[in-house]
C-alpha cells in the first residue's frame, strides 16, 4: 500500500510538472508598437533562449514563474515573470546604446554585430517625396551610393551604381523587396516602405553570390501590428516645372548666322534680310509645359496576437515638361502574417501594379534644339510650317503626328512564406515568390506629308506584347542560440532555385486606318511588308546553396563567414557553376575592459572584410553560335538569287563569370551618448574576368573574359541627434570617393570605343590605366587667327577663325595619335547633407547634393548636320572683326566638330535636393471627432542647383546599361523642379 501511494505521488509530480513546462509566445515592440526583430529572449539564468522574427515575434518553452530577460541593443533591458501562455512587451529606448537594426540577406541583425557595410534609409528619410521610384528619393541619403536620373520624364528609372562602376556591361543592382529579387521597383510605391538597406562589400553581399557583384538594395514594406486597425491617407498634388531653359538665338540672329556660314563655305547668303525676321519661333516654350503630379494612398493596418495585416492602394500620376508625357500607376499591396500555432507561422507580401506610359516622340528635345526659328509652327492655311534651309523637323508636327506611343503594363510581384521553430533554436523557412509582369505596346505612325525630308508615306502600327515570369523557391535553415554569456551563433543554410523567363511578340502592318483607338488592329493592315518577331525572348535559370555563420564572443568578437555555391543557364555547360565565399570580422572596442572609464567614445567598432562575388548580369545565350540569314546572291547556271545564310558569331565554351573581389576595413565611431556619430570605410574592389567582344581576326570577335577593373575609395557617414527642449534637430552627411581604372584588356591591347554620337564619332575610349568609359578627342590649343599661322602650323588645311589642336606627338600633323584622355564620366567625389528640426507641431527638413570631378561631353552641341540652331555662345564666334580665341568661327560640320575639350564641361554641381514643411495639428483638437492626426506641408523637390554646366541639367547619366555612353548629353530630356503640397491623416 505505501508503495504504491509513493508511486501516485511521484506520477502527480511528473504531470505537475509537465503541465508547468508550456509554450509561452508574443510581440516585442519599440514606443510606436512596431515590432522589433532580432530581441533576445532568455530564460533568466539558464543557456535557454529564443530570437523575435522580422514581425517582433517569439515563442519560448518556459515555465509558470520563471523569468524572461528581453535585451536588444538600443532599448532598456527588461524583465517579465511568466504568468500564462501569452505575454508582451514594449521596451524602452536607451540613448546611451545604438538603436539601428539593419536587413542582412535571409535575415535581419543588429547593427552592433554586422561585420559589413551596410547603409540603411528608413521611412521617414524617403517619406512624402514625390518621385514615382523610391530610388530617386534615395539621391544623397546613403554613402557609396550613386544615382543619376538619366531622362526627366514620368516613370523613367533612374541610373543607380554602388561603389563605382565594375564593369563595361550592366552594372546595374539587385532589388530584393520582401525576399523577392526584382530588377526594377517602379511597381512599388515609395510609402510602401518600411526600410531601405543598401549592402555594399564582400561580408554582407557574398550570400547573393553571382547577384551580388553590383550590391544589392534590400527594401522592406510596410507589415501589419497587432492592435486596433488604424487608417491612413497620405496624398500630395503639385507642379513640375523646367529647371534651367536654355537660350537659343531668335529667327533673325540665326539667318545671319546661316548666311554667315554659307558665305564660309564658299556659298551665298540664304536669308535676304535677316533683321526683318524679328523674334521668331521659341521651340522650347512650344514642346515645355508646366506638368502636374498627384500621388494618393490609404492604408489599413492592424491584427491581434494570431493575424496582423497591412493593406494599401494608391493612385500616381504626373504630366510630364515635355507635351505628351504621361505616367500613371494604380498599385495595391496586401502584406499578412498568419500565427497558425505557437511555433508555426504562414505570411504573404503580395504587391500588384497597373501602370501606363505616353511615350514622347524619339529625339522631340534634340529637335526642338535644332529646329529652325524663323518657321511658324503651323501656318493660317492649316499646314505645318518647314525649313528651307535645314532639314531638320518642325517639333509642332512630330508632336501631332506622332501621339500614339503608349505602353500598358501590369505587375504582380510578391511570395508566401512559412516559419517552423523547432528544438529551441531552429526555424525552417521555406518561401515561393513571382514577378510577373506583363507590356501591351502600340505605337501608331499615321501618313502624313510636311516637307521632303518630313513625312510618312503609309501608316505603320507596331503591337508589342511582352510576358515576363521569374519564380524564385527559396528554403533555409536558421540555427540561432547562445551558450551562456560567452558563445552567441547564428547559421544559416539553404537552397535556392529561379527560372525567368521572357516571351516577347512583336508585330507590324502597314496602311492601317486611324480613325479610332478601338481599331487599330494588326489585322486591319496590309499584308505587303508585314514583319513579325518574338526577339528578344528568352528563358534562363538558376540553382544556389547557400551557407553563413555569425559567431560572437563575449558579444564583441564578430566572425562572419558567408558561402554560397551558385550555378546558372547563361554559361556553357563546362563553366557553369562557381563559389563566392567572404569573411568578415568585427571588435567591439568599446566594450572592452580597458574604455570602461574613458569618456570619449560611447561606440568604438572595427571591422574588416574580404570576399569574392559574381556577375551575372551579361546577355542571354552568348554560347551559342547565331545564323544569320538574308545573305543571298545570284551565282549558278541559270544566274538566279540563292539562298544563303553564315555564322554570325564565334563562341566560346571557355567563358566564365566576371568576378568582383573586395575589400572592405571599417570603424564605426560614437560620441556624447552617440548623439554624435560618425563611420569611415576603405573598399578597394577589383572586378576580373569581364566579358567583352575580343578581336581574332579577320574582322571577327568573340565574347570571353578579357578585361580588369578596380574602384576603390572612402565612404564616410557622420551624424548629429540632439534636442534642446522642445527642439530637436537631427545632421546626417555622408561623401564617397571614387578611382575607377581599368588595369588589363585582354584584347591585344586594343581599346574599346563607345559614346557615340550619331554622326560617325564617338566620344570615349576605355584603355588601360583610365577610367571605364573615359572622355578621348584632341585638346583645344586656341583658334587661328591669321593664315600665316595656318600655314606654320600642323594643320595646312584650316581657315583663320578655325579651331587649333595640340601636336602632341609633335609630328607636325594633326590625326588620330594626337587624341588624348580629356576626363571621366565618373564622379571622383559625392556627397549628400540632410537635416531634420521639429519644435512642437512644425517640422522642417533640407537635403543638399554634391558631385565633383566629372566632366560631361556636351553632345547637343557636338552634333551638327547643317543650319541646325544655335546656342547663344554662337553669338561669341570667331570674325575677322571679333577675334576670339575660345569660340570657333560657324561651319556645317568639318573638323570644328571632331571630338575634343572645346565640348567638355564639368559636371560638378551642389544642390538644394529637397525642402519639407510641415505641420502636425494637436492630438488634444483631433481626438474629439476621431482623428488622431493630422500633418500638412509644402515640399519642393530640386528647387535650386548650381552649376557651371551649360546644358540643361549636370545630371547626365546614360541609358540603362550603357556604361560606355556615359556622361554624354545628347538628347537627354532635362531634369526638372517639383512643388507639392501634401497631407497625412491617420484614423
Amino acid at each position: 500500500m505505501e508503495r504504491s501511494i509513493r508511486l501516485l505521488i511521484l506520477l502527480l509530480l511528473m504531470a505537475t510538472t509537465t503541465w508547468a513546462q508550456q509554450r509561452v509566445s508574443g510581440r516585442v515592440t519599440d514606443s510606436e508598437g512596431t515590432g522589433l526583430p532580432g530581441v533576445s529572449v532568455q530564460i533568466k539564468n539558464t543557456t535557454n533562449g529564443a530570437n523575435t522574427d522580422a514581425n517582433g515575434q517569439y515563442s519560448i518553452e518556459a515555465n509558470q514563474g520563471d523569468v524572461l530577460v528581453f535585451s536588444f541593443i538600443g532599448m532598456k533591458t527588461a524583465e517579465r515573470t511568466v504568468s500564462g501562455s501569452s505575454l508582451d512587451i514594449q521596451l524602452e529606448e536607451d540613448v546611451t546604446t545604438l538603436t539601428e537594426v539593419v536587413a542582412v540577406g535571409y535575415g535581419v541583425q543588429r547593427k552592433a554585430d554586422v561585420t559589413g557595410s551596410i547603409s540603411s534609409v528608413k521611412a521617414q528619410d524617403i517619406a512624402s517625396r514625390p518621385v514615382a521610384s523610391a530610388t530617386q528619393a534615395l539621391q544623397g541619403k546613403a554613402a557609396g551610393v550613386l544615382i543619376t536620373t538619366n531622362q526627366g520624364l514620368p516613370g523613367a528609372a533612374p541610373n543607380v551604381r554602388i561603389r563605382g562602376v565594375g564593369t563595361v556591361g550592366n552594372s546595374n543592382p539587385l532589388y530584393v523587396v520582401d525576399g523577392m529579387f526584382v530588377d526594377d521597383i517602379r511597381f512599388l510605391n515609395p510609402s510602401d516602405i518600411q526600410t531601405i538597406d543598401v549592402l555594399k562589400d564582400a561580408s554582407s553581399l557574398a550570400i547573393y553570390g553571382v547577384r551580388g557583384a553590383n550590391g544589392v538594395v534590400l527594401i522592406t514594406t510596410k507589415g501589419g501590428k497587432s492592435g486596433r486597425t488604424a487608417f491612413n491617407y497620405e496624398g500630395y498634388a503639385g507642379v513640375t516645372q523646367l529647371s534651367k531653359k536654355l537660350e537659343m538665338t531668335n529667327a533673325s540672329e540665326f539667318a545671319t548666322l546661316v548666311n554667315e556660314v554659307a558665305v564660309n563655305e564658299g556659298g551665298q547668303p540664304k536669308f535676304p534680310n535677316p533683321g526683318s525676321l524679328g523674334a521668331g519661333t521659341d521651340w522650347f516654350d512650344y514642346i515645355f509645359r508646366t506638368g502636374s503630379i498627384q500621388n494618393h494612398q490609404i492604408t489599413a493596418s492592424g491584427g491581434n496576437e494570431r493575424v496582423t495585416f497591412n493593406v494599401s492602394g494608391s493612385y500616381y500620376d504626373e504630366k510630364g515638361i515635355v507635351q505628351q508625357s504621361a505616367y500613371n500607376r494604380l498599385t495595391f499591396r496586401v502584406n499578412n502574417t498568419y500565427k497558425l500555432t505557437s511555433n508555426f507561422r504562414l505570411g504573404n507580401n503580395l504587391a500588384f501594379s497597373r501602370s501606363q506610359s505616353n511615350n514622347i516622340p524619339s529625339g522631340i528635345v534634340q529637335t526642338a534644339y535644332n529646329a529652325d526659328p524663323t518657321i511658324t509652327p503651323r501656318n493660317a492655311n492649316g499646314s505645318y510650317g518647314f525649313s528651307s534651309v535645314s532639314t531638320v523637323a518642325n517639333p509642332a508636327a512630330t508632336l501631332a503626328y506622332q501621339t500614339d506611343d503608349i505602353v500598358k503594363s501590369g505587375q504582380l510581384v510578391g511570395n508566401i512564406y512559412g516559419e517552423l521553430d523547432f528544438l529551441k533554436s531552429f526555424t525552417l523557412r521555406s518561401s515561393f515568390g513571382v514577378d510577373l509582369g506583363l507590356n501591351n505596346t502600340r505605337i501608331y505612325l499615321p501618313q502624313y506629308f510636311v516637307s521632303a525630308s518630313q513625312r510618312n508615306d503609309q501608316s505603320k502600327l507596331t503591337r508589342e506584347y511582352g510576358l515576363n515570369t521569374t519564380w524564385l523557391w527559396e528554403n533555409t535553415l536558421t540555427f540561432n542560440r547562445t551558450f551562456g554569456k560567452i558563445h552567441n551563433i547564428n547559421a544559416l543554410l539553404g537552397a535556392t532555385a529561379q527560372n525567368t523567363r521572357a516571351d516577347f511578340l512583336q508585330g507590324i502592318r502597314f496602311n492601317v486606318p486611324g480613325y479610332s483607338n478601338d481599331v487599330k488592329f494588326l489585322s486591319l493592315g496590309s499584308t505587303v511588308g508585314a514583319q513579325t518577331t518574338d526577339v528578344p525572348s528568352y528563358e534562363f535559370t538558376y540553382a544556389s546553396y547557400l551557407f553563413r555563420v555569425n559567431y560572437s564572443l563575449l558579444d564583441r568578437y564578430l566572425l562572419t563567414v558567408s558561402l554560397r555555391r551558385d550555378g546558372s543557364s547563361r554559361f556553357p555547360p563546362e563553366s557553369r557553376w562557381a563559389t563566392f565565399p567572404a569573411v568578415g570580422l568585427g571588435w567591439r572596442i568599446i566594450d572592452e575592459s580597458f574604455m570602461k572609464d574613458q569618456q570619449l567614445f560611447s561606440n568604438l567598432k572595427l571591422r574588416a572584410s574580404y570576399g569574392k562575388l559574381g556577375n551575372t548580369n551579361i546577355p542571354n545565350y552568348l554560347y551559342y553560335s547565331r545564323i544569320s540569314s538574308g545573305q543571298n546572291a545570284i551565282f549558278g547556271p541559270g544566274q538566279a538569287i540563292q539562298q544563303g545564310a553564315t555564322l554570325e558569331s564565334t563562341t566560346t565554351s571557355n567563358l566564365l563569370w566576371e568576378t568582383v573581389t573586395q575589400t572592405d576595413i571599417g570603424l564605426e565611431m560614437g560620441f556624447l551618448n552617440n548623439r554624435l556619430t560618425a563611420e569611415i570605410d576603405y573598399y578597394n574592389r577589383q572586378t576580373s574576368d569581364m566579358i567583352l567582344n575580343v578581336n581574332i581576326g579577320n574582322g571577327r570577335q568573340v565574347q570571353a573574359n578579357a578585361a580588369s577593373a578596380y574602384n576603390r575609395g572612402f565612404e564616410l557617414t557622420a551624424g548629429w541627434n540632439d534636442n534642446v527642449g522642445d527642439l530637436k534637430y537631427s545632421l546626417n552627411a555622408n561623401l564617397t570617393t571614387v578611382q575607377n581604372e581599368v588595369t588589363n584588356l585582354g584584347n591585344g591591347g586594343i581599346p574599346i570605343i563607345g559614346g557615340s554620337l550619331g554622326n560617325g564619332r564617338t566620344a570615349t575610349l576605355t584603355d588601360v590605366g583610365r577610367p571605364i568609359g573615359a572622355f578621348y578627342g584632341y585638346r583645344m590649343a586656341g583658334v587661328f587667327q591669321t593664315a600665316d599661322e595656318v600655314r606654320g602650323s600642323a594643320q595646312p588645311n584650316a581657315k583663320p577663325g578655325d579651331l587649333r589642336y595640340e601636336d602632341v606627338n609633335g609630328d607636325g600633323v594633326i590625326n588620330g595619335d594626337d587624341r588624348v584622355f580629356l576626363g571621366t564620366p565618373i564622379p571622383k567625389m559625392f556627397w549628400g547633407f540632410n537635416t531634420n528640426f521639429s519644435f512642437k507641431g512644425f517640422d522642417l527638413g533640407v537635403d543638399f547634393q554634391g558631385s565633383h570631378g566629372n566632366k560631361i561631353y556636351n553632345g547637343r552641341r557636338a552634333v551638327r548636320f547643317g543650319n541646325e540652331n544655335y546656342e547663344r555662345i554662337a553669338l561669341e564666334r570667331w570674325t575677322p572683326q571679333n577675334p576670339s580665341n575660345t569660340q570657333p568661327r560657324l561651319t556645317n560640320g568639318g573638323p570644328n566638330y571632331d571630338v575634343s575639350d572645346y565640348f567638355i564641361e564639368s559636371g560638378s554641381f551642389v544642390r538644394i535636393r529637397n525642402i519639407q514643411i510641415g505641420y502636425t495639428l494637436p492630438s488634444t483638437l483631433l481626438s474629439s471627432i476621431g482623428i488622431r492626426s493630422i500633418r500638412a506641408y509644402v515640399n519642393a523637390l530640386n528647387p535650386v542647383t548650381f552649376t557651371n554646366y551649360s546644358g540643361f541639367s549636370p545630371e547626365v547619366g546614360g541609358n540603362e546599361g550603357a556604361t560606355l555612353s556615359r556622361g554624354v548629353d545628347l538628347d537627354v530630356v532635362p531634369v526638372y523642379r517639383t512643388t507639392t503640397v501634401g497631407l497625412q491623416i491617420g484614423f
